[in-house]
């Protein structure tokens, strides 16, 4: 086989590999499941949100946004926490069209949307109206938690956004995702890495829209940012722009890089996650 024929199976070989990493890095680092934990359903519109609950129902609340692909279990070692149990109330959910979160065919094109989606998750902090909130997003989640912030700012005090990509012009397709949208890689790919992949490619789009709203406002709301310096998924030039672009618009703005980190912080850094939530002030 000539080196031209043999390029387009590399090619594929590599796109491959990289979309499934996504995958395995947040399935391998996944503790054991524990008893302590509750699952609910909540219906919002034609969808059905699943979500997984743990600790004391009187106290904060923490509310967990898993990245593409991903679910609730991604943060169970976060709802596990015997500190955390006894100190706050923590929901890790389902986005649509992830575990048992379905949506309906009819609105697959709309639930990449983060109004969508961030209006959804909204509505599980509408059942404890009462409750301050701190979001914690990772990835994909961490893009989105804003936009729940933005859905109900009178419950939310913090977000934590872990290697979140927020700035548009960083948030645009790579190489691979569009050649994952063609016709032939879609047919061939599952159906969750076309899902994971069909987030991605309107993820510029869906950041210019929250950063319109973002900077044009006033938000009430503590930000801070974690970001690992040798992340290979989401330029850790992500950090700086919040730091620089998004530090009049909310109450406060701090950003913590971590010269050698990575993409998977919520498990690799899973102290430092953890004494940050603490910081956030109720």
């Amino acid at each position: 086989m000539t080196a031209s024929k043999q390029r387009p199976h590399i090619m594929l070989y590599c796109l491959l590999c990289l979309l499934s990493s996504l995958q395995s890095g947040a399935e391998n680092a996944e503790p054991p499941a524990q008893s302590t934990i509750a699952f609910n359903y909540l219906s919002v519109g034609e969808h059905r949100l699943h979500y997984a609950a743990a600790g004391d129902e009187e106290k904060p609340g923490l509310l967990f946004i898993h990245g593409t692909p991903g679910s609730w279990s991604a943060f169970r070692g976060y709802l596990s926490d015997p500190a955390l149990q006894d100190n706050y109330f923590m929901v890790s959910v389902d986005r649509l069209g992830w575990g048992e979160s379905g949506i309906p065919k009819s609105s697959k094109s709309k639930s990449v949307e983060f109004s969508t989606q961030a209006n959804a998750i909204a509505q599980v902090l509408k059942r404890y109206p009462e409750k301050k909130w701190v979001v914690i997003g990772h990835s994909l989640g961490a893009s989105i938690a804003p936009k729940v912030g933005l859905a109900v700012p009178e419950q939310v005090a913090g977000l934590l956004l872990l290697a979140g990509s927020l700035k548009p012009k960083l948030g645009k397709p790579r190489w691979y995702n569009r050649f994952a949208s063609t016709l032939l890689l879609k047919w061939m790919l599952p159906s969750h890495l076309n899902y994971s992949n069909d987030e991605i490619m309107v993820l510029r789009r869906e950041l210019t829209l929250m950063e319109s709203q973002i900077l044009s406002g006033s938000i009430d709301i503590d930000l801070v940012i974690i970001q690992g310096m040798k992340d290979k998924l989401v330029s850790p030039k992500n950090a700086k722009y919040v730091d620089e672009a998004w530090r009049n618009s909310f109450a406060s703005v701090a950003t913590i890089e971590l010269p050698e980190a990575g993409h998977f912080i919520p498990w690799e850094q899973f102290g430092l996650v953890v004494q940050t939530i603490f910081n956030f002030q109720h």
